[in-house]
């Protein structure tokens, strides 16, 4: 008797399946539509040569595979994508990307953590202000300052100057919101028992309170990085002297528009998305799933 009525509890609604049901279509969809560009710059990128890519598009038939496919492409694509000065090389590019995007990250995410946890936990009208203009910030639409934003960086010299990382030290937007609320759902009972056994107020954030919250820095920081991966506009306006792999990308496909190798140039961004790739599959579960902690155990 108890199991019939545990499996009738167990049974989940008609209109809550009619929701998953239509929620799992939708993301089916969205997937193969993803997978589609994926797919579509495999094909490109296995054509022999630029004939071939030509005779098929006039013909409408680059969806097909090609009889004489081959993996040349990925070869070339290092030197092709080296080629937007004269200077650098395709390891270098990517190194630029590896160091660029990884300090950039540490900087937007570490700073964020920091500012958050003295708003949330050292309250006064100070901390309190700085989190109302937070609100302000995130709700007025605030365009047209890129010219403002170059005039700035020029004057302090920031242009072609690894230094104007440090503008990755942001305040405001979506981490400063995520890590706000994620202090929000920790419990002060943490740090007063590390007072009482003498640690000082550093010893608690670094010791006690960051590790804590080390999945939602580590989510941020994956996030981040991917985003910072893809960014060719950096490059484009303040960083040209170090390029890095989304801008060498962006600036064959401008260059090559008529005279590249369309071919190598799509097995480059299929390499340039391999890092990326790799990256989500082994955090993805870091990625998607949320950390709540609250109580204290003992």
């Amino acid at each position: 008797m108890m199991q019939r009525k545990g499996k009738r509890l167990a049974r989940k609604p008609f209109s809550q399946k009619i929701v998953y049901t239509i929620a799992w279509t939708v993301l089916a969809l969205y997937t193969a539509y993803v997978l589609f560009f994926f797919l579509f710059g495999a094909l490109l990128a296995i054509r022999p040569n630029m004939a071939e890519f030509t005779i098929d598009r006039l013909h409408k038939d680059l969806l097909s595979i090609p009889e004489n496919a081959t993996l040349k492409n990925f070869l070339s694509a290092f030197n092709e994508l080296g080629k937007i000065n004269a200077v650098d090389t395709f390891w270098t590019i990517t190194w630029n990307s590896i160091w660029r995007t990884t300090i950039s990250a540490v900087l937007a995410v570490g700073s964020c953590a920091m500012v958050c946890y003295i708003l949330v936990f050292y309250r006064c009208r100070f901390t309190r202000l700085l989190y109302s203009i937070g609100i302000v910030v995130a709700i007025l639409p605030l365009y047209g300052s890129a010219g403002s934003i170059y005039r700035l960086y020029d004057e302090m010299g920031l242009i072609n100057n690894p230094l104007i990382l440090i503008t990755s030290v942001t305040l405001y937007g979506a981490n400063f919101f995520y890590m706000h609320a994620f202090f929000k759902s920790l419990s002060w009972e943490y740090a007063e028992a590390a007072f009482i056994d003498g640690a000082s107020h550093y010893q608690v954030f670094f010791k006690v309170m960051l590790p804590m919250a080390k999945p939602s820095i580590s989510a941020l920081f994956i996030m981040q990085f991917i985003s910072g991966w893809n960014d060719y506009e950096s490059t484009l306006l303040y960083m040209q002297d170090y390029p890095n792999l989304s801008f060498a990308v962006y600036a064959y496909e401008e260059v090559g528009k008529y005279m590249g190798n369309i071919p190598a140039y799509f097995a480059g961004v299929l390499i340039s998305l391999v890092p990326i790739l790799i990256l989500f599959v082994l955090f993805q579960n870091t990625i998607m799933e949320k950390v709540h902690l609250g109580g204290l155990k003992g």
